[in-house]
């Protein structure tokens, strides 16, 4: 018979002396351990892990090698989850968290660890995942990309709630909860776009309907701060006003609002637009222009240092070929392109493709940005390489390739991309398990492991971006 643990209510154990109650399972009583346990490493969303009972046991707020008191609040069949109430013993390492928010926040996973060993629990995250699923090693460890661990954040999405009293709670969700922590100042958010909070939420709680707003996106570009307003509710153009009026710092030009059910924007006015903002690569004298609802990256300090290591150790030459796969509106297409060498970006969004093609011509640049289904092995890389490099069949493949994949990787491209056999072959991930899978591939097909370097875009959460150079051997 299998048995349970002594943890589990004694409401969830059946004698089989009379029926099992109907209705949902009791919730687990949360228990306080009678001794403290020692936290042996950090997972890769930054809880500590120890050993109790011979399961594994998640510990938010604890770090290697303290002895810590916690709390048991979950319990599954492989593994507990608890919450430290007492140390022991204090990691060295251990510093206050910068953000008043912090215990609450969901935000941010890392603050009581310092930025320096933050790095080091990234880093290492990568190398292990790397070992454990490619069994690969990097020849060379590139120094870690980083910027200042406060005050980076150019964007954010800000969650909004109204009570029937009025009382307006504008934040980020709550740590593993859906509820929103009411938030007067984020240490990572840039300091222009902090300032916006207060007059916000005496907007927001001027409003009639009070509940006509869901959430506030803060944006900081070259051309200053932005909003956009997310409504449920149709605000009226005194509401609208009323913002702009508020905001002394935010050109009202630079106010929009999506209205109910709808994907298009409108200006202050009520009147449909088609924004642009921007921002600057300068080392490569490329400004990058975007729509407000487009991706881009939230560090501006390290995506500027992100692509110039990626032009550095992909190395393009004038005249060779170079293929960026996943390119988006040509972050990293267009400052290859500044080398003299032919680019072709290929990217799923129609709407990216055209705004690549956009900025190309802003910044004066001959490049082929094309549409492209990417998971798509029907339609190889090889087949709108040759199209997109106006050479027919007959074109030969690209010196160099740059990916910069979603989430879940690249895995469906790597067999059709070794076939065009380029020669150097850039990698930038945002998740180390698939960088990792995706590695093991590029291995058996040929590409040794060369550097690696992580990208620190997040500091403070749990988030953990890096790069990789493989050459063909």
């Amino acid at each position: 018979m299998k048995r349970r643990s002594p943890l589990t209510p004694a409401s969830h154990r059946h004698t089989g002396h009379r029926k099992a109650q109907k209705g949902p399972a009791p919730r687990f009583k949360p228990v306080i351990l009678p001794e403290p346990v020692t936290i042996e490493r950090l997972s890769h969303d930054g809880r500590g892990i120890a050993h109790w009972q011979g399961k594994t046991m998640f510990v938010v707020g604890g770090l290697p090698g303290e002895r810590v008191d916690v709390r048991l609040v979950a319990e599954q069949t492989r593994f507990t989850e608890a919450q430290v109430i007492a140390w022991q013993t204090q990691s060295p390492e251990r510093q206050a968290p910068p953000c008043e928010h912090y215990d609450q926040c969901g935000g941010c996973q890392l603050q009581h660890l310092a930025p320096a060993a933050q790095l080091v629990q990234k880093q290492n995250t990568v190398l292990d995942q790397l070992a454990r699923w490619a069994s690969l090693e990097p020849q060379y460890l590139a120094t870690p990309i980083t910027s200042p661990s406060e005050g980076y954040r150019h964007r954010a999405r800000l969650g909004v709630r109204t009570d029937r009293g009025g009382t307006v709670t504008l934040g980020f969700r709550r740590r593993r909860q859906n509820q929103l922590v009411d938030i007067e100042h984020c240490a990572v958010l840039a300091e222009p776009l902090n300032a916006l909070l207060p007059p916000l939420r005496e907007w927001l709680s001027a409003l009639s309907p009070r509940d006509a707003v869901s959430h506030v996106e803060l944006l900081l570009a070259e051309e200053g701060p932005a909003l956009v307003i997310r409504q449920v509710k149709t605000l009226a153009r005194t509401d609208r006003w009323g913002l702009a009026n508020r905001l002394p710092t935010v050109a009202p030009e630079h106010i929009w609002f999506q209205p109910p059910k709808d994907e298009l924007l409108v200006g202050v006015e009520g009147q449909e637009v088609d924004p642009r903002l921007s921002y600057q690569l300068p080392d490569f004298d490329v400004t990058l222009a975007f729509h407000p609802r487009d991706f881009t990256q939230v560090n501006a300090t390290v995506n500027q240092r992100m692509v110039a290591q990626a032009v550095q150790w992909l190395a393009p030459q004038p005249g060779e070929r170079v293929l960026d796969l996943f390119c988006g509106m040509g972050n990293f297409t267009l400052p290859l392109a500044r080398s003299g060498a032919r680019l072709v970006g290929l990217e799923g969004s129609a709407t990216m493709v055209e705004r690549g093609r956009q900025n190309a011509r802003r910044n004066g640049l001959d490049v082929v940005f094309e549409t492209a289904n990417l998971a798509d092995a029907g339609r190889t890389p090889g087949t709108l390489w040759r199209g997109g490099f106006r050479g027919g069949s007959s074109a030969p493949g690209p010196d160099a390739v740059l990916l910069d994949p979603p989430r879940d990787g690249a895995r469906e491209i790597l067999a059709p991309l070794a076939q065009l056999k380029p020669e150097r072959l850039v990698y930038v991930s945002c998740n180390p398990a698939t960088l990792a899978r995706d590695a093991g591939e590029l291995a058996v097909a040929g590409y040794d492991l060369q550097s690696l370097g992580v990208l620190d875009m997040f500091p403070h959460t749990e988030h953990v971006e890096s790069m990789a150079l493989f050459r063909r051997r």
